[in-house]
């Protein structure tokens, strides 16, 4: 099972590439090692973004939501609702994530200048190359793994809706963990390829999750006592792949 999952092959090639050119573009200086922590805080935006996508391909081709779901029934609503509620989500994250490196980068300013920090971590060394990356790879992931396999036709609006909160609570999570690493450490470069390494993992558990469908199951069977609890515990599992 964790051969399948961590081992490079030919599902998690891309993951592997991205990590691996991520540490390239660190070693030949192409890119500063805070420019990694905050390219993956912009991921958070690149994930909502694509979600936006799904939403309507779900609202357009899945199934229909359950009539107690209190959610717009048009796309254009139900796509405006969603960046509002996510906007806020992302806001709150970049106040306090600001606020957090307003010391170790000194053209920030306080959180709540969210226009001016974003300007600023936009032009941070190796930016524009390091978002790219992260767009094509997040492009795989939606096309393998949400378009490619008419996954989208076995969601329903409501309930995908709040799919990605788990996953971006993660990222966020391994974001913020880079951000003590660069306290706490004198050289940047060390806390960057920690960041990089663990997201790696994380990543990798999650395609994982999505595609090993068999060593999940065997997984939940031996954790669960009851059918109604392994049905239960599968659907949480999967949550994390969205």
């Amino acid at each position: 099972m964790m051969k399948s999952i961590f081992i490079p092959n030919k599902y998690n090639y891309l993951i592997w590439g991205n990590a691996l050119f991520l540490l390239v573009l660190l070693l030949l200086e192409l890119a500063d090692p805070i420019s990694v922590v905050f390219a993956y805080f912009l991921e958070t935006i690149i994930i909502g973004v694509f979600h936006c996508v799904k939403l309507w391909m779900v609202n357009t081709y899945g199934k229909s939501s359950k009539a107690t779901a209190k959610m717009p029934t048009s796309s254009i609503g139900l796509i405006v609702f969603f960046i509002f509620h996510y906007g806020m989500f992302v806001a709150i994250q970049s106040i306090f994530l600001f606020s957090f490196f307003e010391n170790e980068l000194s053209q920030l300013k306080d959180g709540f200048h969210l226009i001016h920090n974003y300007g600023v971590i936009l032009r941070l060394e190796g930016m524009p190359i390091l978002i790219a990356s992260l767009v094509v790879s997040n492009l795989k992931y939606f096309y393998t793994n949400f378009w490619k396999n008419d996954q989208f036709k076995e969601y329903s609006p409501s309930g995908l809706f709040f799919r990605p909160y788990v996953r971006i609570f993660i990222q966020q999570f391994t974001v913020i963990l880079a951000g003590f690493f660069f306290i706490l450490l004198s050289e940047g470069f060390a806390a960057a390829v920690l960041l990089i390494l663990f997201r790696l993992i994380v990543d990798l558990i999650i395609l994982g999750i999505h595609r090993d469908s068999n060593n999940m199951d065997k997984l939940l069977r031996k954790i669960t006592k009851t059918e109604a609890e392994y049905l239960e515990a599968k659907e949480k599992f999967q949550e994390f792949s969205e």
